[in-house]
């Protein structure tokens, strides 16, 4: 059963077994820094699989680890009354992406997401955020979510884009989980339509894509309890470098 699975999936009983596993490091990291699941993935399954199975499990993954962190705020209208200009852009720049998804070779895609995931480790060692004006949030906000929708159709990451943005105005931290759930989500659908119209997201990634989001879960769980006992500081560091690694990697054989 394993097997005809694995075949239907185009991947071998092995490729099978361990992208669930990946799953389960990203959740940790995840659980542990509040970042990561993607990042860990689309890092670290394309080194034995192909990047275009890890970009439909995300697709399937996110929208469902960021659902209960938009509900459960109870800010569910507010949030999307103030952010519905970063929705519109994200949904304009998904278009945007989901087109250059389209006409690059796999290639320029692995070469564009080294860059991002090594960019990335380095805007999280300086926490920069965006300083956005009340008068300017609307027009800002179109702009972030235009580049988030593009960038992350084509490699399934954005949140640091949000997170930059978010940090920006004077909010508290309950609506910036709620914001951040809601912004995720959005993406996440545009991800899963576009992959499943270019044949990226198939029935069967789909399938696995629920169970990966399990064991992301499960990972989350871990990694919460992990840095209870590991200094936050140091595990995040590690993290960090390891996955500049993975992306200077990346890119280097997008350059092959």
């Amino acid at each position: 059963m394993l097997d005809t699975f694995a075949q239907l999936l185009g991947l071998t009983w092995l490729q099978l077994l361990l992208i669930p596993c990946v799953f389960v490091i990203g959740g940790i990291c995840k659980g542990a820094l509040g970042f990561g699941l993607p990042f860990v993935t689309v890092s670290i399954v394309p080194l034995f699989a192909p990047l275009e199975v890890v970009l439909a499990l995300n697709a399937v993954v996110l929208p469902i680890s960021n659902f209960v962190q938009f509900t459960r705020g109870g800010l569910i209208c507010s949030t999307l009354d103030r952010y519905k200009t970063v929705v519109i852009g994200i949904l304009i720049g998904s278009l945007v992406g989901a087109y250059l998804l389209d006409a690059m070779t796999i290639q320029i895609i692995e070469l564009i997401l080294g860059v991002f995931v090594m960019c990335f480790v380095v805007v999280t060692l300086y926490n920069p955020s965006m300083k956005v004006p009340q008068k300017k949030e609307k027009q800002v906000g179109l702009g972030v979510g235009l580049f988030a929708g593009a960038i992350g159709t084509m490699t399934t990451v954005n949140g640091p884009f949000f997170i930059m943005y978010l940090l920006g105005p004077n909010i508290d931290r309950r609506e910036i989980l709620a914001a951040l759930g809601l912004l995720l989500i959005v993406s996440g659908l545009c991800f899963s339509i576009f992959f499943g119209l270019f044949g990226i997201l198939t029935v069967e990634r789909a399938q696995l894509g629920a169970i990966c989001a399990i064991f992301g879960i499960i990972g989350m769980w871990f990694g919460d309890r992990v840095v209870r006992y590991v200094d936050r500081e140091f595990f995040r560091k590690l993290i960090l470098s390891g996955l500049f690694i993975l992306g200077f990697y990346i890119f280097l054989r997008g350059l092959a």
